[in-house]
């Protein structure tokens, strides 16, 4: 199998031309995604400064970092772990507006000072740039995944992330050491020199970064737009300030229990935001498929990537043609393009949770072609 560039190894690549590069990359690119499975058992979790959570299943969220578990080139995604009584998880602001779903139990979500409830089954919506922590119930806890397109951010030059506040009881990642001030205050952490490469040691200090949060200060504090609208900039000028009115205004979290199921020619369907949903969470569809014992979905195909968490059951997928054995747990990694049905080979309902970035949508490439429809479905 071909060998992935490492970023910061690659200067000597410079001397030849583009044309050459695009044709070796996507040559290299396509073998490697070519060898990778299309299901995965989720990575475990361990102690971070946040609290307990899993490495990124299929990569970081920075684009060199992708094809390293799944085909995918876009998604990726993580799990959280919140025990009963746990010490109290960090606090951070990202610019990508992130979805928490969570997987059993039920907690709170803190976004910007206000707290909100959520249950198992339910989807958290943190607009951009929100500084935001979440935490368990004390007698239960819960279990949080969290889908993920940051690749998107990446690519846009918004790949930034703050560290607030740490957990209570951090553990830091080998290569680095913690941070003190004067007075003995933990502040940060430090990279050391030789991690991936860096010929000095980084230091990734708490609190905001000055000309980012000075930015979505404005915008927010911009408040209602009230000039005219007579040229086309004037719409952009107006836009800035419908943005911030909007996420004003978005629901912070989609109840499970309050989404009807529908019948369609791919099953079953419950949808927690799709792009008619008033919410932050226009980065990813996010929907519920059940298959009853001994049935299956129907089959489509779309050129969007696919990201599929198994929350109940057993079965196997069927993409282009290939089998794909899987169970609870399992997160199934449909590529781009690709013909894809779902089977239930156990004995009581499958419950699959669908991640679908919109991105593809918004560059007129959303559709779905369908092959073959669901045997319940009855037109």
């Amino acid at each position: 199998m071909a060998i992935q560039l490492e970023p910061w190894k690659d200067v000597q690549q410079q001397e030849f031309p583009d044309e050459v590069k695009a044709a070796v990359f996507q040559n290299i690119q396509d073998e490697i995604a070519g060898s990778l499975p299309h299901v995965l058992e989720q990575l475990p979790k361990q102690p971070t400064v946040q609290g307990m959570d899993s490495p990124h299943q299929m990569g970081d969220h920075v684009c060199y970092d992708m094809l390293t578990r799944g085909p995918h080139y876009l998604m990726t995604a993580h799990f959280t772990s919140i025990a009963p009584n746990a010490p109290v998880r960090g606090v951070h602001r990202h610019i990508g507006a992130p979805t928490l779903f969570c997987m059993g139990g039920k907690g709170w979500e803190w976004n910007d000072g206000v707290t909100y409830e959520f249950e198992t089954f339910d989807l958290m919506i943190v607009p951009p740039y929100n500084i935001h922590q979440h935490g368990g119930d004390k007698e239960i806890g819960c279990e949080i995944y969290v889908p993920e397109t940051g690749r998107i951010d990446h690519l846009l030059g918004l790949m930034w992330r703050e560290q607030h506040k740490l957990s209570e009881k951090p553990t830091f990642p080998e290569g680095t050491d913690p941070i003190y001030d004067d007075e003995g205050k933990l502040k940060g952490y430090r990279i050391k020199k030789g991690v991936l490469g860096i010929e000095q040691d980084i230091e990734v200090i708490l609190g905001p970064e000055p000309s980012r949060d000075a930015t979505f200060t404005a915008r927010r504090a911009a408040g209602q737009y009230t000039g005219a609208v007579t040229n086309t900039y004037d719409r952009y000028v107006k836009l800035m300030h419908d943005e911030a009115d909007y996420c004003r205004e978005v629901d912070h979290v989609a109840k499970e229990r309050e989404q009807p199921w529908e019948m369609t020619r791919m099953g079953r369907l419950k949808w927690m935001v799709h792009p008619n949903t008033k919410t932050a969470a226009n980065h990813l569809w996010i929907y519920f498929t059940e298959i009853d014992p001994g049935s299956r979905t129907g089959k489509h195909r779309h050129l969007a990537e696919e990201q599929i968490l198994v929350l109940e059951g057993e079965g196997y997928d069927v993409h282009d043609g290939e089998r794909w054995d899987w169970k609870q747990g399992d997160l199934i990694v449909v590529p781009s393009g690709t013909a894809h049905q779902h089977f239930n080979t156990g004995g009581s309902r499958a419950l699959l949770l669908h991640s679908v970035p919109s991105i593809y949508t918004f560059m007129d490439m959303g559709g779905v072609e369908q092959l073959e429809d669901a045997p319940e479905y009855d037109g």
